[in-house]
């Protein structure tokens, strides 16, 4: 079993000092949707399993040294901290994504992990590419496991807030990290198909009512961070698999 140590970088609320864009918006809470999203895919691979080290609620900023503690503690395999740019906490035409590894770990298992999840992150945001660069941060630093600290984006730029304010955007990115790090470590989807049954017929009509059920109440709880709008047009194998990952997030909490 692969665990996976994430978390959403400072806090919500006016928690952390700064850490806002010019118009007050608080950087966790699109760190937040980012990593609802990543979590929500990836609970759906087998073999895996996540555990977030900030304070879900947002309520708290936990500390960095409880965080990496806390991954080490737990065993994790390998850590993701999602995170969004400031430059001048003023309006620019700044721009792009960078994805961040320790001092001299390019040619690590840290450097691999980020070579093989940045191509998701600059796809995902539709940004310019800044490029995996090395630094001091206490969350790469401290953790025993290859990690690796995102950031998405400028939060006081004039072209990158446009992507930060759609949450579209924001839950794509989630999902493509998680899709990015599945493939890089080898994980497979878990499968509904038994057999020769085809999976369009697995659901009978309640069934498919009960996982829609579920999925709006997701969403009202907070635990998805797409609205799923269009949930009655879904398939079986999307309410099959949106309906486990709540019961898996649930069971998580």
């Amino acid at each position: 079993m692969i665990k996976v140590g994430y978390d959403a970088g400072h806090g919500g609320f006016g928690v952390t000092p700064g850490k806002r864009s010019p118009d007050g918006e608080y950087e966790w809470d699109f760190n937040n949707k980012v990593a609802i999203a990543f979590a929500n895919e990836l609970s759906l691979y087998q073999g895996v399993t996540s555990k977030r080290f900030d304070d879900p609620s947002g309520k708290s900023d936990i500390s960095l040294t409880d965080r990496t503690d806390g991954a080490n503690g737990w065993g994790a395999d390998y850590y993701i901290s999602f995170h969004h740019n400031a430059n001048t906490s003023n309006w620019g035409n700044w721009t792009g994504v960078e994805t961040y590894v320790y001092l001299n770990n390019r040619n690590t298992q840290s450097g691999k992990f980020a070579e093989a999840i940045h191509p998701a992150v600059v796809k995902a945001y539709g940004l310019s590419d800044r490029g995996i660069k090395e630094a001091n941060f206490h969350i790469v630093r401290e953790t025993k496991m290859p990690s690796i600290l995102i950031e998405g984006g400028f939060m006081d730029s004039t072209i990158d807030i446009k992507k930060l304010r759609d949450d579209q955007v924001l839950a794509n990115a989630g999902k493509m990290i998680a899709q990015a790090f599945a493939e890089f470590v080898g994980l497979k989807k878990i499968s509904f198909v038994e057999e020769d049954i085809e999976l369009v017929n697995f659901l009978n009509d309640t069934g498919r009512k009960e996982a829609k059920q579920l999925i709006k109440k997701g969403v009202k709880e907070g635990i998805f961070v797409n609205e799923h709008k269009n949930v009655d047009q879904y398939d079986d194998t999307q309410l099959l698999s949106y309906a486990l990952a709540y019961v898996n997030r649930k069971n998580k909490e």
